[in-house]
C-alpha cells in the first residue's frame, strides 16, 4: 500500500457546502470526491501538455522533412 499524505487547503464554506452535496450526490466521501476531481485533473493537464509536445514535435518533424526534400531538389538524387 502507498503511504498517504495529508494535503490541505482553505476554501471558503459555500464551496464546502457545495463539495459536501455532490459528495453525498455521487455517494462518495468528500475526501473520496476530492481526490478524484483532484486526479481527473491531473489527468486533464497531463493530457494538454501531452497535446502541446505532440503538436510541436510534429511542427519539427514537418520542418525536417521539408528540409530533406528541399535537399534532394538541389540535384543530390538522380
Amino acid at each position: 500500500m502507498e503511504t498517504q499524505a495529508l494535503f490541505s487547503f482553505r476554501v471558503t464554506k459555500p464551496f464546502v457546502d457545495e463539495t459536501t452535496q455532490s459528495a453525498k450526490l455521487a455517494g462518495l466521501s468528500r475526501s473520496e470526491y476530492a481526490r478524484r476531481a483532484i486526479e481527473e485533473m491531473n489527468h486533464r493537464v497531463m493530457r494538454e501538455r501531452i497535446a502541446v509536445l505532440s503538436k510541436q514535435l510534429s511542427a519539427q518533424s514537418l520542418a525536417v522533412n521539408e528540409a530533406l526534400n528541399d535537399a534532394t531538389e538541389d540535384g543530390l538524387h538522380g
